[in-house]
């Protein structure tokens, strides 16, 4: 994540100088990034659990009422902290009908580090009744009960049921649907997967404007880089230090699929032709600021090698876990081949 913002916020960068001088936009393209991100609800404390009572369907009408006649409201019990000091409440009523729509939130309280919890959570769950309410002389008439069993709280901290609602242990035929939401799990984190649309700039077509300093070296005015486009009134190239033998692994790879391509008498894609153009660019560059840059951009390059040698280790580490194995296994081959280039320079 820290690599992928410090590209964006280099892009932006590059973005809004060319727009400030008037340079046409670059090309582009989209890529699919996959995240594995952490579920939480931050805006909910350790200890609480928030119940949501949504909607019901298709209550069944009590004996002498229409459905369209029903007054319903829901009542619940969490037995917690125990059976004495049960924690409980209700809805509104929800008047003429038999699929009413509550959208009703209920803060209940839990102490994590209380043994009575996990017996709560496992065996109790939350008892609720659908009730339809009785007018002047006639007592309230429960049309279904239901009761939401909260074990997968332990590892997920959100859980979204529709509970069917019964009378004894026979189907009225009615739902009621329910969330329940903690902050995060009680015993795990939860970890979900997330793939976004991602707008990458081309670099071969990125206008000739200087990147955020921190990442970028200078070049000194008495030999100033052959290939790199720089600024106006400016030495600092636009592209950034990579790893020689990660740069020339690439190359050689499209090196072999424009071999294929000629051995085939099919004509080279121009994306592979401007793709081989620029990381042949990039080498001559990187090159010639080492050659010439001193000190800086050798303590520079040093650095950068050492954030590749962590970001290729967690790739693969990250891509391992998702069964991408051949994208983890050439996130591996780029990670040793950085580690080999550290120890050459250190020698």
């Amino acid at each position: 994540f820290e690599k992928m913002a410090e590209d964006c916020k280099k892009n932006m960068e590059i973005l809004k100088q060319a727009h400030a001088k008037g340079f046409p936009l670059p090309r582009y393209h989209y890529e699919q990034r996959t995240f594995s991100v952490i579920k939480i609800f931050p805006e909910l404390n350790s200890n609480d659990m928030v119940l949501s009572v949504v909607k019901a369907i298709n209550l069944p009408a009590p004996p002498g009422v229409t459905p369209d006649d029903i007054d319903a409201f829901v009542r619940f019990e969490f037995h917690y902290p125990n059976a004495e000091e049960a924690q409980k409440d209700k809805t509104s009523v929800v008047k003429n009908s038999n699929s009413p729509e509550f959208q009703e939130q209920f803060k209940l309280f839990i102490n994590r580090g209380h043994r009575g919890l996990k017996r709560a959570i496992q065996t109790k769950g939350i008892k609720f009744e659908v009730v339809h309410k009785g007018g002047l002389f006639k007592t309230d008439r429960v049309l279904g009960a239901a009761q939401l069993k909260l074990e997968a709280l332990e590892t997920a901290c959100e859980l979204r049921e529709f509970l069917e609602l019964l009378d004894g242990r026979r189907p009225t035929g009615g739902k009621l649907e329910v969330i329940v939401r903690l902050r995060e799990p009680l015993t795990s984190q939860q970890l979900e997967t997330t793939t976004e649309k991602w707008l990458v700039i081309d670099p071969l077509t990125m206008p000739p404007a200087a990147a955020p300093k921190p990442k970028q070296v200078a070049v000194p005015k008495a030999k100033p880089a052959e290939t790199p486009t720089k600024d106006a009134g400016s030495s600092r190239p636009v592209y950034a230090l990579h790893s020689f033998n990660v740069l020339t692994f690439d190359k050689e790879k499209l090196e072999r699929k424009m071999m294929a391509c000629r051995q085939s008498g099919q004509r080279l894609p121009n994306q592979l032709v401007d793709q081989h153009q620029e990381i042949t660019r990039m080498i001559q560059w990187q090159k010639s600021q080492l050659q010439h840059g001193g000190p800086v951009v050798r303590k520079e390059y040093l650095a950068q090698l050492e954030r590749y040698q962590q970001l290729y280790t967690e790739a693969a580490r990250r891509l391992g876990t998702e069964g991408k194995r051949e994208a983890a296994k050439d996130a591996l081959y780029k990670r040793n081949l950085v580690e080999r280039e550290l120890q050459t320079f250190h020698q």
